[in-house]
């Protein structure tokens, strides 16, 4: 019968359990090295989800602002040059 010390004195069975070894932290390295891509490209992400949130915030902010009486007024009589029923509209002349 063979005995199990007779089996590791074998260099064959030493080189196939080095070829295994090498094999297995190859496998492993190359999962490693994806999880790693993969937790920096989600600390990205949420990066940009925050960034990206606090612009929906401003944006939702600039809206409701918008939407006021008093802003809409304002962007009435700057930009578009309108008047209130019963007002006189007087424009300057720019002299250079």
């Amino acid at each position: 019968m063979i005995s199990v010390k007779s089996i590791f004195r074998s260099k064959i069975i030493w080189v196939l359990i080095l070829l295994l070894l090498f094999y297995a932290m190859y496998v492993f390295s190359d999962k490693y090295a994806k999880i790693l891509q993969l937790k920096q490209d989600i600390h990205s992400l949420e990066t940009e989800i925050e960034m990206l949130k606090s612009e929906n915030k401003n944006l939702s902010q600039e809206i409701e602002w918008l939407n006021q009486e008093k802003s809409i007024e304002k962007i009435a009589r700057e930009k578009l040059g309108l008047t209130k029923p019963g007002e006189i509209l007087f424009k300057g002349i720019d002299v250079k």
